[in-house]
């Protein structure tokens, strides 16, 4: 994966936070039909998409979540699922299991940048007898937060100076 560079989106209201022009959710290869402005900073400093590192799973508005959790358990109907765990409906039983075929996860930014989330960032064990959680939720607000676990093994650079915020494999 080459680096890529994605303009930072003002927001007046917190010039401290890392908003990002994030344009969709794609599970399997395929762009989900959500539409955009779901992920746009409104005129009051609302909603939007942050890169943050601060919180350890990413949110996404309840709208978002639900179709993005679907398209991933539509696509893994050949593992068992677990009962939920805290925030996490989606979870699986992988007890026994040496290897684990699942969809991609994909996140689409303006400007045509894609970012392939690793499997070890969304499939996280939630004990130590198989139980893993699709670490993912839905937000309490319309914001959406892409957290820490989720920027595992990517090199993240901002570049305040000229607005832009850049991503790619961490190769070292």
């Amino acid at each position: 994966m080459a680096f890529s560079w994605v303009p930072l989106v003002p927001n007046p209201f917190f010039p401290s936070f890392n908003y990002v022009g994030l344009s969709g959710l794609g599970v399997g290869g395929t762009q989900l039909n959500i539409s955009e402005d779901l992920y746009r900073v409104t005129d009051l400093g609302d909603e939007g998409a942050v890169m943050d590192t601060g919180i350890t799973v990413t949110r996404l508005p309840t709208v978002a979540y639900g179709a993005f959790r679907d398209a991933f358990v539509a696509q893994t109907t050949n593992l068992p699922r677990a009962p939920g765990v805290s925030i996490f409906n989606t979870c699986y039983d992988l007890n026994g299991f040496v290897t684990v075929r699942v969809p991609t996860v994909l996140f689409y930014f303006s400007g045509g940048q894609i970012l392939t989330i690793l499997t070890q960032n969304f499939l996280i064990p939630a004990d130590d007898v198989g139980t893993f959680y699709f670490a993912f939720a839905a937000s309490p607000s319309a914001l959406s937060i892409i957290g820490n676990i989720q920027q595992e093994g990517i090199q993240i650079s901002v570049d305040g100076a000229n607005g832009f915020l850049g991503f790619g494999r961490n190769v070292c």
